[in-house]
C-alpha cells in the first residue's frame, strides 16, 4: 500500500534521487568481483528443478530485504505537525495512516493535538480544566488507536514538554485557582502571561521506541500545577527548541543530529484561501506576501467563515519557519487529503506548478497550500543597483558555462527593462525590451535569461519568478531550445 502511494506520486528522476539521498541508508559500493576461475564439475546432486527453485528463494529474500532497507524507520528528519480536530471518523484513519507513512519513509513526527471545540472551554480558564483534560485525553486515545490499526505506534504526552515561569507571584482568585497577570510592555508566549520552556527529555524516548508522540498543551507551572496553553504557542516553542544546536536533549540520538524540515499543519478547512483561484493558494513565498494575506482576509470578509483559523495557522507557520534552517518547508493540508503529505515529502514542492495559467481548463485547484519562509524579491530597473559578480555567479552557476560579461553587459546597458532577483541572488530573471530586428529597443518584452542557484533548486524560487513575471509582464516573449526538459514545465 505505501508503495503504491509512493509511486503514484510520480517523482521526477531528480526529486526521486535527492529523496533517496536524503532519506535511505547510505549507498554501499558493491564488493569487487573475484577473479574467474575454471569450474570444476558439479556436486550438486539437486534436480535442475530444485535448484531453480532454490535461486528464486534467494532472489526473493533479497527483494525483500530491499524493501525492508528502503523503508526501515531510520530517523533523520523531524516534521512538526500540528493536528485540529475535530475530524470525522473516516478522516481520522486517513491522518493516522499518513502518519505512519511518514514514520515508514524515514520522517520523525511530532504532533501537537488542537481541537476548535477546545476554544469555548478554554476561554473559560482554569475553572473547567479537569473537564477539557479528559477531553484532550480522548482526542489523544481516538488518534492513538487509529495509529495502531494502521500498523504504527505512537504515545500520548501531557507532561514533562511545557512549563511556564513568571517572574510574578499568582494570586488566588475567588474559586481558589490561581491567576496570572500580565506584564506590561511585555510579549508573552501564551494567553495566561506566562513563557513556556520546553524540555526534550522525552524525544530520545519515543525515538528508541520508534513512537510518534502525540503531545497535548498543557504544561506545568511554577506551583506544580497543569495548565492549558494554546497549541500554536506550543509549536512555535517546540521549533525553538528542536532547532537550536545547543539543545543537547535534541541531538543526544543515535545520528548526529535530528534535522527540522517541515511543518505540517492537518485541519479541515485547509490551505490559504486565494482570491485569484479557486481553492487555496499552491505556492506562498511568506517573505513577499504575508501583508498581502493578512490584507485579503480583509478584502474577504467571508473567509472569517469559511476558513477561520487561516490567519491564525498562517502566524504559526511564519513564526516557525523563522526558527528553522531556510530550507525547511510548511504545507497546510485538509484531514481528507492527508495522503498528499507522501507526494510532498518526495518532491518537497506542490502537486502542480502554482505558474499554472490561472484562466486555462487545465490548472487543476487544490485546497492545499506549500509555504517557504522564502526570500524577499528586489526589482532592478539598471545595472547600477546589481551587484555584478554575484549577478555573474548566478548565471555562470545556472547554466553551468561561462558567461562573457562584458559583452553581455554592453548590450543589456541598450535594452534592459527589468532585473528580478531573489533573496540573495539566489535566482533571477532579465528581461529585456526588443524590437523586430533585434538591434535597438523596442517594445516587446523579451525573456532573457531565468537562472535559479543550483543550491536553491527546489525551494520554490522558480515559481516565485514566474509569478511576478506573469504580474509585471502579461505579455511575454522567450525562445527556447526544442529539447529543452524545461519546457514541459
Amino acid at each position: 500500500d505505501l508503495i503504491f502511494e509512493v509511486l503514484s506520486t510520480v517523482p521526477s528522476r531528480k526529486e526521486a534521487q535527492s529523496f533517496l539521498k536524503r532519506f535511505t541508508i547510505p549507498y554501499m559500493k558493491p564488493p569487487i568481483p573475484k577473479p574467474k576461475v575454471a569450474k570444476l564439475p558439479s556436486t550438486d546432486k539437486r534436480s535442475s528443478s530444485e535448484r531453480i527453485e532454490s535461486d528464486t528463494n534467494k532472489q526473493e529474500l533479497q527483494k525483500e530485504q530491499f524493501i525492508d532497507s528502503l523503508f526501515s524507520t531510520n530517523f533523520d528528519h523531524v516534521a512538526l505537525i500540528k493536528i485540529q480536530g475535530p475530524f470525522t471518523p473516516f478522516n481520522l484513519k486517513s491522518v493516522a495512516k499518513s502518519l505512519v507513512h511518514l514514520q515508514k519513509l524515514g520522517l520523525m513526527s511530532i504532533v501537537v493535538l488542537d481541537n476548535d471545540d477546545w476554544k469555548e472551554m478554554l476561554k473559560e480558564g482554569p475553572a473547567r480544566f479537569n473537564e477539557l483534560k479528559k477531553w484532550m485525553l480522548e482526542d489523544a486515545t481516538n488518534l492513538s488507536e487509529a495509529i495502531e490499526v494502521s500498523g504504527g505506534k505512537s504515545s500520548p504526552i501531557y507532561d514533562d514538554v511545557f512549563t511556564l515561569t513568571n517572574s510574578h507571584i499568582p494570586e488566588k482568585n475567588t474559586n481558589n485557582h490561581y491567576q496570572y497577570f500580565k506584564l506590561p510592555g511585555r510579549t508573552l508566549a501564551t494567553d495566561v502571561g506566562a513563557k513556556i520552556n520546553v524540555s526534550l527529555r522525552w524525544l530520545k524516548w519515543c525515538y528508541n521506541l520508534g513512537q510518534i508522540p502525540l503531545i497535548l498543551p498543557i504544561a506545568l507551572d511554577g506551583l506544580l500545577i497543569q495548565r492549558t496553553i494554546p497549541a500554536n504557542s506550543g509549536m512555535i516553542e517546540l521549533s525553538r527548541a528542536i532547532s537550536n544546536p545547543s539543545n543537547a536533549d535534541s541531538l543526544n540520538l543515535k545520528t548526529p543530529e535530528l534535522e527540522p524540515m517541515k511543518i505540517i499543519v492537518i485541519n479541515s478547512e485547509g490551505g490559504i484561501p486565494s482570491e485569484e483561484r479557486k481553492g487555496a493558494h499552491v505556492f506562498i513565498n511568506i517573505q513577499q506576501e504575508y501583508d498581502y494575506l493578512k490584507q485579503s482576509y480583509k478584502v474577504n470578509p467571508e473567509w472569517n467563515y469559511t476558513h477561520p483559523t487561516g490567519l491564525e495557522n498562517l502566524e504559526l507557520v511564519k513564526s516557525c519557519l523563522e526558527n528553522l534552517p531556510p530550507t525547511s518547508s510548511a504545507i497546510m493540508v485538509p484531514a481528507y487529503s492527508s495522503a498528499a503529505l507522501v507526494s510532498n515529502l518526495i518532491t518537497d514542492k506542490p502537486r502542480f506548478s502554482s505558474s499554472l495559467p490561472l484562466t486555462a481548463s487545465t490548472t487543476p485547484s487544490t485546497p492545499i497550500t506549500v509555504l517557504r519562509y522564502g526570500a524577499p524579491v528586489l526589482f532592478h530597473h539598471s545595472l547600477s543597483t546589481i551587484n555584478i559578480p554575484s549577478f555573474q555567479s548566478l548565471i555562470e552557476a545556472s547554466f553551468g558555462r561561462k558567461l562573457k560579461i562584458d559583452d553581455y553587459l554592453s548590450r543589456l546597458k541598450n535594452c534592459l527593462d527589468m532585473i528580478i532577483v531573489v533573496g540573495d541572488y539566489q535566482g533571477a530573471v532579465v528581461v529585456t525590451m526588443e524590437d523586430a530586428e533585434g538591434n535597438k529597443k523596442g517594445d516587446l518584452p523579451y525573456l532573457d535569461k531565468i537562472a535559479v542557484a543550483p543550491n536553491s533548486q527546489g525551494m520554490g524560487i522558480a515559481d516565485i519568478l514566474w509569478k511576478q513575471l506573469q504580474t509585471n509582464y502579461p505579455n511575454l516573449l522567450w525562445r527556447s531550445r526544442d529539447d529543452n526538459i524545461v519546457n514541459t514545465w
